[in-house]
């Protein structure tokens, strides 16, 4: 898998940090204000896939609450998994 250092959202570009989040208990963050995104390192594919979804759609939809966020995120991820593009 390759680990991506930046994207462009709603156009503007965004750091993707790969680090450990053991102590945030989370898979992903997503930070507004300094257009970041981490994503915890040990992640396999389909769950990075996931994760940089479920950020990617807070930082394009900020209004959308988060267990719509989550929705898209696994109902895409697992279209994907489905049409064999990503691996569980």
């Amino acid at each position: 898998m390759k680990k991506i250092r930046s994207a462009t959202i709603n156009g503007k570009r965004h750091r993707i940090v790969w680090r450990k989040l053991g102590r945030e208990k989370a898979d992903g963050l997503a930070w507004p204000d300094i257009c970041q995104i981490e994503v915890d390192e040990r992640l396999g594919p389909y769950d990075a896939f996931d994760t940089m979804l479920h950020e990617y759609l807070h930082r394009s939809l900020p209004d959308i609450e988060e267990d719509k966020i989550l929705t898209m995120a696994n109902e895409v991820t697992d279209m994907m998994r489905k049409a064999d593009l990503i691996k569980a």
